[in-house]
């Protein structure tokens, strides 16, 4: 992902929505939240490739069909592990509702954007779900503010960068350094395109109190 890359995704933004029916065929309700106000649900796609927040009750849309509206989805990779009980993920888009504002690797409705929504999404699969969150190695400034918002405000979520070439973390020395948007150089993290020299780091988030992934543990797939 620290291949930084001006403007906003150039992905086509749409509403998004899912029918009860394939909510239950595709996806497990792992949690809930009232962060929006309205009760809404979090979902993960039974294979984990998707997550997203969800209002848990389903409105007509204007094909007089129920559908629950999505605030918040994001992509997901599978990455490999060393270790058979770690579930590696990497973060590829995700996307808020009402199509105002889209980033790569997230997406937020801009009534949204001023709440919690993209840090509750991540914490609750890390810390809910242990899952183990990659960035992808390329990123818009969006994005980008995602990541360092969440290493800077969550209290249950540690970041550490990892240089996926070396296979090791910074500092590089055996020993890792949490990142937490300040104590870190910019420039050991984030270049701007077509500058590609910080293609291959990225940054890794996991739970605070689970076991760190150790050096070598995640290979690209």
């Amino acid at each position: 992902m620290p291949v930084l890359i001006p403007g906003e995704s150039k992905m086509a933004v749409y509403p998004i929505s899912y029918s009860p029916a394939a909510l239950e065929r595709a996806f497990d309700v792992s949690g809930t939240t009232d962060i929006l106000g309205p009760p809404a649900l979090i979902v993960l796609r039974k294979d984990k490739s998707a997550a997203a927040i969800i209002y848990a009750e389903p409105v007509l849309d204007e094909n007089d069909e129920l559908r629950h509206p999505v605030v918040a989805k994001l992509d997901l990779i599978p990455r490999k592990s060393a270790r058979q009980n770690e579930s590696i993920v990497a973060v590829k888009r995700y996307w808020e509702s009402k199509a105002v504002s889209q980033v790569e690797g997230i997406v937020v409705d801009n009534p949204a954007r001023d709440t919690r929504v993209a840090t509750t999404l991540y914490e609750h699969l890390i810390v809910e779900q242990d899952l183990i969150l990659m960035s992808d190695h390329e990123q818009y400034i969006g994005g980008q503010a995602i990541w360092k918002r969440i290493a800077r405000s969550s209290k249950d979520i540690s970041v550490f960068i990892l240089d996926t070439e070396s296979g090791c973390f910074y500092p590089y020395d055996g020993e890792r350094v949490c990142y937490d948007s300040e104590c870190i150089p910019e420039s050991e993290i984030w270049s701007l395109s077509p500058d590609e020299s910080q293609h291959g780091i990225v940054l890794v988030a996991e739970k605070r109190t689970s076991f760190s992934v150790d050096e070598g543990l995640v290979s690209q797939a």
